[in-house]
Parts: structure tokens; sequence; C-alpha cells
């Protein structure tokens, strides 16, 4: 089955609109000629227990379950081909379509009418990038009424050197839908200078509700692009979690969110910022809908020489209700937190604001230690209560990860 016409013409034109394409507003830009994206052609796989036991570990580090249990479906993508896909039954209801996004574009006529309709295709010239090469991603649709108990697992595996995945993912929730996407993101041990640049587009309809957890473990020598747009309609809900776990060489990343009459929006992202990171982390909403509401919470532990600019930003153009926070705890002398909350309402808007930037307080420590912890332990268990990781359907070897990140912070600290 090949592309339809529409799509290899959207392709060409980004091509030549590659050549002029502007960097994107925030973040450090990187130069996208310096990767390969043709690598090696991983082969297909017939479970995720027959990946080696490295591998496995590395996909559980970020949520993903080997065994598959409680969970309703699984996609891997591996550099840019996908590898593996298992709809599981008795767990995934009838009427959810999971695919490759290239052999969805090829299945549906109507796809054209999602396609770059979110996020536009000029923002940026990573969103050209995708718009021009993109190849894999998943493509989720989830049809009217139905709820889906399980969570739906995807990972996007960077196995190949000075490469670039290039994912165009879906989510299509219809009308009074529910669903829960943890997708997560990781590099082999082997990989080294390689990058990610994604589009992902997310239609929350009316009355319909999804949760998608978002988990990065990357490693020093990577670039990180997930550029993110979603819609959501009349009384709908869009529960957004982000956590990155791991040093990386830059993350420029701030997903938008577009609300309707009556809809919600929640963004929760938690930072382990650590080694020479340079982070640039964000979320917008826009209350276009009367009585619409909205929340982003972002929390940044700071470490080492990393560099990070916490973003967010709400526009109230209609009776809303939202409220914005941003707190970075800076735990050495060398790293350097900044925060950029930005408001702007009409007069029937309620939108308020929280701005943090810090160290450690000497009271806090002095309160702890008096009572027979050390540094180390009083550290970590500040830390600990500083970062929330309250995420349901996560598997224990996440949260146990999590805690093993924070008690090693405790021991890096000033």
């Amino acid at each position: 089955m090949s592309f339809p016409d529409w799509y290899l013409k959207e392709k060409k034109k980004a091509r030549h609109r590659l050549k002029n394409a502007k960097p994107a507003k925030y973040g450090i830009d990187i130069a996208l000629e310096d990767y390969q994206r043709q690598g090696r052609r991983p082969k297909k796989i017939e479970s995720l227990k027959k990946l080696g036991k490295y591998t496995q570990e590395r996909l559980e580090s970020v949520g993903e379950r080997a065994d598959e249990q409680f969970r309703c479906a699984t996609h891997l993508q591996q550099d840019n081909i996908t590898t593996y896909l298992n709809t599981i039954k008795g767990f995934l209801p009838e009427g959810v379509v999971v695919m490759d996004t290239d052999r969805a574009i090829k299945k549906f006529n109507w796809f054209k009418n999602y396609y770059f309709k979110i996020m536009p295709k000029n923002l940026n010239k990573y969103t050209v990038f995708v718009n021009a090469y993109s190849q894999g991603g998943i493509f989720i649709w989830i049809k009217e009424g139905i709820h889906v108990k399980f969570p739906l697992q995807a990972c996007f595996y960077l196995q190949s050197s000075n490469y670039v995945q290039i994912p165009h993912s879906f989510i299509i929730a219809e009308p009074h839908s529910k669903i829960h996407l943890i997708s997560g993101c990781v590099t082999d041990k082997d990989c080294k200078n390689s990058a990610h640049i994604a589009v992902t587009e997310v239609f929350v309809k009316e009355g319909a509700e999804v949760t998608w957890t978002m988990i990065h473990n990357w490693g020093k020598h990577f670039h990180v692009r997930p550029n993110v747009g979603i819609k959501v309609e009349k009384r709908a809900t869009l529960i957004s979690n982000y956590l990155l776990t791991s040093e990386v060489k830059s993350i420029q990343s701030y997903p938008t969110a577009i609300l309707a009459e009556g809809a919600r929006a929640v963004f929760n992202t938690m930072l382990f910022c650590r080694g020479r990171s340079q982070i640039d982390s964000g979320s917008a909403i826009y209350f276009n809908g009367k009585d619409s509401k909205g929340e982003i919470k972002s929390r940044a532990l700071i470490l080492d020489n990393s560099r990070v600019a916490l973003r967010g930003h709400l526009s109230g153009n209609k009776k809303c209700l939202g409220h914005l926070e941003c707190k970075g705890l800076i735990l050495s002398k060398e790293a350097v937190g900044r925060a950029y909350p930005n408001l702007s309402a009409c007069e029937d808007a309620e939108l308020t604001h929280e701005a943090a930037m810090g160290k450690v307080r000497n009271e806090e420590m002095d309160y702890l230690m008096t009572r027979g912890f050390s540094k180390d332990e009083a550290t970590s268990l500040i830390a600990r209560g500083f970062i929330s990781l309250d995420i349901p359907g996560l598997p224990a070897t996440v949260n146990n990860y999590v805690k093993e990140v924070i008690e090693a912070t405790g021991k890096k600290s000033i």
C-alpha cells in the first residue's frame, strides 16, 4: 500500500521550505544536517521478552512493562522502524485502533483532516523537519463512548549513533471516550550523539478524557525536541504528565493546549536536571472557551552544571480559571535555574501564578539533621517532598528508579 498523493505533496513542499525554516523561539539551536536519517533496520520481534535483558531494563525504566501485564496494547519503535505492535485481547476494547502512523496515513482517506491541523507545520525548523522526513510514530483512535481500563504503552528506542529519530504521532479521542497512554523514550548504551525530533497531535473531543504520561531517560549526548499540539473540545479533559530522569545534552519542549467551553487541561512536569544538561521546558494553555480550566505545574531538581529554564503561559480569552506554578530547587553552586511565568487575561479570566528558584533552606536541613538524619539523607528527603510522583499506571520499576535518582541527588548536592 502506497502513500496518498496529498501526503507525498506535503513532504515535497516541506523539504523545499526546510532551507529557510527558522529556529525554535526557545532553547539552543541544533544542526539537523549533522544526523543521518537512514541507519540499520531493526528486525521485527515477536515479544518484548525476546529482547535482551539490558534492553528490557531500559524499556522498564520509562514505564514500559516487558510482560505487558495491566496493559491493553504495546507499540515499540526502534530508531525509525516499528518493530513490535501488539493489541492484547480482552484488555483492548473493540473500537480502539492502534497502529504505526505511516500505515494509518495509507489506510484512512480522512487522515488529511488531522495531519498538522493543531501543530503549525511551519512553527519552527523542527516541525518543518518532521513534516518533511517523519518516519513512524504511533496512531491511536478511540471511538465514541469507549473507555479503556488499562493503559496503552508506547516506546521510542534510539539505537543508532549520529542518527535522528523522527516520529509523528496522533491521539484521536472521539466524544465521551477515555484512555491513558504511557509513552517512554530511551536510548541504547552504545548509541551516541543522536537526536529525537518529534511531533504529536492530540484531539480530545467533546466529553472525552485523555491522560498522557511521557517519561524520558536519555543520555548526555542527545538533543530532544518534542513538539506537541493539543485541542480539547467542550467539557473534555487532558492530563499530561512529563518526567525526565536523566542527563541530556539539550531539551526544548513547549506543549500547547487550546481549550473550548468547559474544557480542562493539566500539565505536570517533573525534571531531574544533571550533568551539563541544557533544558528549556514549558507549557501553554489558551482558554478560548467559557468556563474552561487549566493548571501548569513544573518542578525541577537542578544539579551539577545544568542550565534550566521553566516557562509557562496562560492566556484567558473568556471567563476561565487557571493556575501556573514554576519551581526549581538548585542543588549545586554551578547550576542555574530561571523561571518565566506569563499571564494574559481578559476581564472575566482568573489566572494566578507562583514562581520560585532557590537552594535548600538552612533551617530545613538543620531541622532534619538535629533529628538524626545525615546531610545526604536530609537532602534526599527534601528532594522527595519537592518532586511529587503520583501517576496512576506506572510500574514499581519506575518508582524504584526515581527513588534511586533522588537518593543519588542527596549525595551530589551542595
